[in-house]
């Protein structure tokens, strides 16, 4: 199935014929657009340091799963074809984030007929509310709904005013919030409602997400402490795979999720992150690679002595090291590598707020 090896392009209609004139020889014919061997669509990118908003086409080649991208003001090649096939199918739909050689990419539009069909048959989108007794099985919930090819767009742990509550029908104001994208997420709404009957709340309403996305990502409400706490962050390679197995150990070990978000760090941010590693750790650059490669989860937690706590439930850097000596940690179970080792934690009692603040103030102020 070609669809399962693709990536993206970015123009927001079918190429014109000045279009297609510049993009040359790798103008795709209608016999190659009916195998689905290319796909489009607009993205942005936010240039901090000029002050502009650009915006590129990039070319996905199914056939060796290659990239091209193009300015589309200068009408240039912006990145000459190469593999990448790190982006996945389920992580392009209008409104996600893609990062690509550590540039962060708002997926804007489709770019031509062809991807519109395909696109938006697999783009149904819902907003999820879990509360009440089911926070402390939000991982198996989380899990249940991942399973169902579904994408966490975005989630957060939110505190809602009774007023905001209200305004959104829900009987809990303290709730785990997603926005999910995916096929036929309908179909699978009872099924998710009937793992727990009366805590989750599913609607594939248009006024019900953005009433959700408004009291839940866009008006406040932090519920970080930024005190007393350690910091624990599911890597972007780890996410679609292993985010409610993670979460779900985190509450199953005793820690008090106090606060969690979806984030998509730029280089920058990664690299202010990991700084104290700088110089110290061989694979540093490997790991900002990995940090600002594409979405992470992050979780303020509490608990006795929680930094100690949740580095002997993680394991040692090293996943090899762990499955010797500590098989049952998080990375002993989930990680690959010394770079991609599922999760990153607070290393330092003094660091656990210091990490909490540049998650919840710093970059939730960015959002």
């Amino acid at each position: 199935n070609s669809f399962c090896t693709l990536l993206v392009c970015l123009d927001s209609a079918a190429p014109t014929g000045d279009q297609q004139r510049f993009l040359g020889e790798i103008t795709v014919p209608p016999e190659m657009a009916d195998t689905g061997d290319r796909y489009c669509f607009t993205v942005e990118y936010l240039d901090q340091q000029a002050g502009l908003v650009r915006q590129y086409k990039l070319l996905y080649f199914a056939v060796d799963k290659s990239i091209e991208m193009y300015d589309l003001k200068t009408r240039r090649v912006f990145l000459k074809r190469c593999p990448y096939p790190s982006l996945l199918p389920r992580d392009l739909f209008i409104g996600a984030t893609a990062t690509i050689f550590s540039r962060t990419l708002k997926v804007v539009d489709y770019g031509d007929e062809i991807t519109r069909r395909l696109f938006s048959t697999q783009s149904d989108r819902a907003v999820i509310s879990i509360g009440g007794d089911a926070l402390y099985q939000v991982g198996n919930l989380l899990k249940a709904i991942m399973a169902s090819d579904v994408r966490v767009a975005n989630i957060r742990l939110a505190a809602l005013s009774q007023r905001e509550a209200d305004a959104v029908q829900s009987p809990f104001q303290r709730c785990y919030v997603m926005e999910c994208v995916g096929s036929d997420i309908g179909r699978h709404a009872e099924k998710w409602t009937a793992l727990a009957p009366g805590n989750v709340f599913v609607s594939t309403e248009p006024r019900d997400i953005e009433a959700y996305r408004h009291v839940a990502f866009e008006s406040g409400g932090c519920t970080a402490t930024m005190s007393s706490c350690a910091v624990c962050v599911v890597k972007p390679h780890a996410v679609n795979e292993h985010a409610g197995t993670v979460v779900q150990r985190i509450i199953d070990e005793g820690f008090e999720i106090t606060a969690l978000g979806a984030f998509t760090m730029s280089r920058a941010d990664a690299e202010d992150l990991l700084e104290v590693y700088a110089g110290v750790l061989p694979e540093h650059k490997a790991l900002v690679d990995e940090m600002s490669s594409g979405q992470c989860w992050a979780m303020e937690l509490r608990a006795e002595n929680s930094v100690p706590a949740l580095r002997a439930v993680c394991g040692p850097h090293d996943p090899e090291i762990c499955r010797v000596l500590f098989p049952n940690t998080v990375r002993g179970e989930l990680g690959t590598d010394r770079v991609r080792n599922a999760v990153h934690c607070t290393d330092l009692p003094e660091d656990g707020p210091l990490e909490s603040e540049f998650f919840f103030k710093l970059l939730a102020g960015k959002a």
